[in-house]
């Protein structure tokens, strides 16, 4: 028996993780993390965040296994520290941070060049995401999915709307776009859109939302240019809501975080749902690889610079 709209939007490895790391404050909290912060303090300072929230999702991100608090030799107080399950959503943040370089760049992405290299070998890396470790790009034509026993209907977290916050320094990744992505909500509307649920009824019998909050996230969306309300029906109007260029290039985003969810939060051999190739149907399990080599892409030995013309090159940074 095919699963419900319900389930197929709020059941799935997405929507899973997007239940534990979706939300703007949480992105945030990862970037600094991968920027090398450990410390509630510095968390603080360079995000303005309300401490009661901070240490709310500090404690989210603990007890789902991303991050683990370790008191250094001689220290007083714990730091935390990403778990290995959380050193694996680098690749998601590589890939949210080229998609907003592309579509809703900030003032540092617009003037500078962000480009990744390998610390050991010094060749450059080109983030991508491929069918499997080793594996090849992904036709998101070529795409099917295959329903699983564990594809339930789902409630939403209790998310409260991003209401705006921002470090004092720049970052070059994770920036703008928690303005456009950084709720649970919207990337339900966005799980609709690329499951073909266009229209607004259908899109509230799928996400269970109430008719106001649909409505606002759907202005949203069409107001930064991810979605485009097109009329399907004369009389009386009526429309529906499609993928714009800057919303179909979300799709490497969206397969990295399923790709995430399946090794961390689902059972890897058997997903609620799976994602095939059309042509063979053989199983992708999305994975963030260089373009180049193939292989995965280690948070740990992976560094950035930023580039500008007829400047001197800066020192390459720590990526995690």
């Amino acid at each position: 028996m095919a699963a419900s709209k319900r389930a197929l939007v709020m059941g799935n490895p997405l929507a899973l993780a997007h239940a534990v790391i979706g939300d703007a404050w949480t992105q945030l909290i990862l970037r600094e993390a991968f920027h090398g912060v450990r410390r509630f303090t510095d968390w603080s300072t360079n995000l303005r965040i309300p401490r009661t929230v901070l240490s709310g999702r500090l404690n989210r991100l603990v007890e789902a296994g991303i991050m683990e608090v370790k008191v250094p030799p001689g220290a007083k107080r714990g730091e935390y520290r990403l778990t290995e399950m959380g050193i694996d959503l680098y690749g998601v943040a590589l890939m949210q941070g080229m998609w907003e370089r592309d579509h809703a760049p900030s003032v540092l992405q617009r003037r500078y060049a962000l480009s990744f290299h390998d610390a050991r070998t010094g060749k450059p890396i080109v983030p991508a995401v491929l069918d499997r470790p080793g594996g090849k790009p992904i036709d998101p034509r070529d795409v099917g999915i295959v329903e699983g026993p564990g594809l339930i209907e789902r409630s939403a977290p209790a998310h409260r709307r991003w209401s705006g916050g921002r470090a004092p320094a720049e970052r070059p990744m994770i920036e703008r776009s928690v303005d456009i992505i950084g709720d649970h909500w919207s990337w339900s509307i966005l799980a609709c859109a690329f499951l073909r649920i266009r229209r607004f009824d259908d899109m509230l019998e799928a996400t269970g939302m109430a008719p106001n909050i649909l409505s606002d996230r759907l202005t949203r969306l069409v107001g930064s240019g991810i979605l485009a309300r097109i009329p399907y029906q004369t009389s009386p109007v009526r429309h529906e809501y499609r993928l714009t260029e800057a919303g179909l290039e979300l799709y490497p985003m969206v397969l990295a975080m399923h790709g995430w969810s399946e090794r961390w939060l689902c059972d890897f051999d058997d997903p609620p749902l799976k994602l095939v190739h059309l042509s063979t149907g053989e199983r992708i399990t999305p994975a963030v690889c260089d373009l180049l080599t193939g292989q995965p892409i280690r948070a740990r030995t992976t560094r950035w610079r930023l580039e500008a013309p007829g400047t001197e090159r800066p020192r390459p940074q720590p990526a995690a």
